[in-house]
């Protein structure tokens, strides 16, 4: 700092000398008279001589040099000063190392420039690996997107004013099919037949849902739904409410009429899987403070079984046929993040070799997952808390395993997305997915 105002003040002391030298330069250029009045002035002569010079000129002409000479000399300081006097503007030359590289200056906000992806519109593609494209679905944010009942269609709600939206694959012929408005939409939970879903939104901090039917009918759900599931042909759906400290479990026809009451635990924080015909999977809440289990519920014989746990960190993804779960697991400081698969007799196999959450996964099939993979994994992340919190972003990529025949295999490498809502389509010719950093709705072409 003092080399530099060192080299400041000798900036200026130079200038300074060229302003005497120009200041004398442009007295040159007036007329004489004014010269000499102002040679005198500045040479701090007595007031006679001043007097006895200014004597020699007529009023008339005084008043008219005076005048001039005020507005060149105005003129003539501000050049002066804005040429000379300022210090020089800072320059953008490229700093050079003791290595002899050559470091370019921070890039302004208009030097920077998007990647291929980020610059994609709705309906454009880019190949990513051989064989393999990358569709941009949506450049708005979605809510729970789907498979319609034919499977060759998508289907997604607008995260902004909740209209519901059908998309080929290719993310060209985008339809909007209901002009339903839903403020402060948070998730759709959708029936297997894909003509209905459970619809939640938050009313000023009060959760509230209702059954979208179709595309116009709706049916009214209890306030504040804990947790709901379809059975597995659609035709019923179950849901939770905390009532005198337990948790009821409630089940209806997939109009939602006729409620009944068929089961009550304690575990007022749980979240329920209806998997198969008979079963219904309960979840505690997951956290790496605290420890989590996995329940399964027999419906017919009302039998209440421990399936998994405890395990801190706990979260989990049934089979499409309800005989496997994938569990993610942490130590007991939410660290150290595993994956593993149990089977249908509670046996948990080897671990997959993965960090990664059972909710960023899908199944393909009863032995085949795709599982969103971050690249880094920070030491001081709780998981799955500062995750599920927000608190965190993750870039992932995508990893295909089936763990029996114990293949793994990276099919698309990180892309700087947060991946989450993994679908399937029904051939396993295409993935969809949402970045959680944007909430858009992506493709991805595999073969």
């Amino acid at each position: 700092m003092a080399e530099k105002d060192k080299r400041r003040t000798q900036t200026l002391s130079n200038n300074a000398g060229r302003l005497k030298q120009a200041v004398a330069g442009w007295f040159r250029l007036i007329s004489p008279e004014v010269v000499k009045l102002f040679a005198i002035v500045l040479e701090n002569s007595e007031d006679k001589v001043v007097h006895k010079t200014m004597n020699d000129l007529t009023t008339q002409k005084r008043i008219i040099y005076i005048f001039l000479g005020l507005v060149l000399l105005g003129v003539l300081g501000f050049f002066l000063y804005k040429r000379f006097l300022t210090a020089p503007e800072p320059t953008t030359t490229p700093l050079t190392t003791t290595t002899g590289c050559r470091i370019s200056p921070p890039a302004t906000p208009t030097d920077i420039k998007k990647s291929p992806i980020e610059i994609l519109k709705p309906g454009e593609e880019i190949e990513v690996e051989a064989e393999q494209k990358l569709i941009r679905i949506t450049d708005f944010p979605v809510v729970s997107p789907t498979l319609n009942k034919e499977g060759n269609k998508l289907l997604f709600y607008k995260k902004d004013g909740g209209g519901l939206f059908m998309s080929g694959f290719n993310g060209r012929d985008q339809e909007k099919i209901s002009n339903l408005t839903i403020l402060g939409m948070i998730e759709a939970k959708w029936s297997p037949a894909k003509d209905r879903a459970a619809v939640f939104y938050l009313d000023q901090e009060i959760l509230k849902g209702f059954l979208h039917i179709g595309t116009t009918s709706v049916a009214i759900l209890p306030q504040d739904v804990k947790t709901l599931s379809w059975s597995p042909d659609g035709k019923s759906l179950t849901y939770a409410l905390a009532q005198n400290s337990r948790l009821n479990l409630i089940t209806t026809d997939s109009s939602g009429k006729n409620p009944k009451t068929t089961y009550s635990t304690p575990l007022l924080d749980a979240q329920i899987s209806w998997i198969s015909a008979d079963k219904i999977s309960f979840q505690t809440a997951p956290s790496g403070l605290a420890l989590g289990h996995l329940f399964t519920l027999f419906k017919n014989s009302k039998s209440f079984n421990k399936t998994a746990g405890p395990f801190y960190g706990l979260t989990s993804l049934w089979s499409p046929n309800g005989t496997k779960v994938l569990l993610s697991v942490t130590d007991n400081a939410g660290k150290n993040l595993k994956t593993a698969v149990e089977d249908a007799v509670g046996k948990i196999g080897p671990g997959l070799g993965i960090k990664t959450l059972a909710e960023k996964c899908v199944w393909a099939s009863a032995s085949e997952l795709y599982c969103a993979v971050p690249k880094i994994i920070f030491p001081e992340t709780i998981w799955p808390d500062d995750y599920l919190q927000g608190k965190i972003n993750t870039a992932d990529s995508i990893i295909y395993l089936n763990p029996d025949k114990k293949e793994q295999r990276e099919i698309l490498e990180e892309q700087n997305f947060d991946i989450t809502n993994l679908l399937v389509s029904k051939n396993n010719d295409y993935l969809f997915f949402v970045d959680r950093i944007t909430g858009s709705l992506w493709a991805l072409q595999l073969k």
